[in-house]
């Protein structure tokens, strides 16, 4: 071996002792399995939780046995996110210590979408946390605000808690039901003219006027009808509508009739993608709905009877 493969082979030992010396020494981190739990929960008696993101506080509270959000807005909340959080809340456990040096905490804690998990348990805090990057799966790192390491926790799902405040609200609108409907009037001001009415026959037929309609196409319609949720919230108040570009009355054979109007906004959306402010009769919550969803509601005669076909040229 000559003389510089050897010197090169000596720097190289000395470069590994100081790496093991000087960076591995400092990066404490344990294997050994924790198998802990940060509380104990009951989910069924969790009835408050905070979440502290960025410069946003959402709070999620149990009142009179229904979970709303109370911060930053009072609203009924979106109750199959709150069953899998309190479910995680519950489950989640502490695995390993996956950090103790300050200097690379940055590598589990995300400054963008940290949010800081307080729970409460029959009125009173049962524990606090800060939430991390997803290590994998439903494991996500965390840490304990008193405490100087990162965790690694099990059946803990970052993105259930990461969410907006919009996102954790109830996007019910309304429902109603298939075998109540008894018609549907459509009526538009723009340059489509619609201005219909599909009504149920004595036979349970529906028409309209006298053209039959596709019963499997208004069993699809009134399927929307039966569960409908909004895209998105519309939170300013307006004292004065415009006339709406259209309006659907779904008139039922139990009480009054529901009235959906949607008034059209000026298009924003880079892609061209309109949305529309629809107002629902008894409820003072304005929505959102954009092109896709808010066309499950405009209907013309043509999605509901088509046009016959144009006869052959020449006859």
């Amino acid at each position: 071996m000559n003389k510089t493969i050897k010197i090169l082979l000596a720097v190289f030992a000395v470069l590994i002792a100081l790496y093991f010396l000087f960076f591995r020494s400092s990066e404490k981190v344990s294997t050994e399995k924790i198998d802990a739990k940060l509380f104990v929960a009951d989910s069924s008696k969790i009835d408050k939780i905070e979440i502290v993101k960025n410069s946003e506080t959402i709070v999620l509270e149990k009142v009179n046995n229904q979970w709303k959000l109370t911060k930053p807005i009072d609203y009924p909340a979106d109750t199959t996110n709150i069953y899998m959080m309190l479910s995680d809340l519950k489950n989640f456990t502490l695995e390993s210590v996956a950090s103790e040096n300050p200097a690379k905490f940055n590598g589990y804690l995300d400054s963008v979408n940290n949010a800081k998990i307080t729970t409460y348990q029959e009125g009173k805090p049962l524990g606090t946390f800060i939430l991390g990057k997803t290590q994998a799966n439903d494991n996500s790192y965390i840490k304990k605000p008193e405490e100087n390491r990162i965790l690694l926790a099990s059946n803990l799902t970052a993105a259930l808690f990461t969410k907006t405040s919009k996102d954790f609200r109830n996007k019910f609108m309304f429902a109603i039901p298939t075998f109540a409907v008894s018609s549907v009037s459509f009526k538009s001001t723009d340059s489509n003219n619609v201005d219909m009415t599909v009504s149920k026959s004595g036979d349970n037929k529906w028409v309209i006027g006298s053209d039959s309609v596709s019963s499997s196409v208004m069993e699809g319609f009134l399927n929307i009808l039966a569960n409908f949720n909004t895209d998105d919230f519309k939170d300013t108040v307006m004292t004065t509508f415009p006339v709406p570009v259209y309006t659907v009355t779904v008139n039922t054979t139990s009480g009054q009739p529901t009235v959906i109007n949607l008034y059209k906004e000026p298009v924003t959306d880079p892609n061209g993608v309109p949305s529309y402010i629809t107002q629902v009769s008894g409820n003072n919550q304005l929505f959102k709905l954009f092109g896709a969803l808010a066309t499950q509601l405009m209907k013309k005669r043509s999605d509901f009877i088509p046009p016959a076909p144009k006869p052959p040229p020449g006859k």
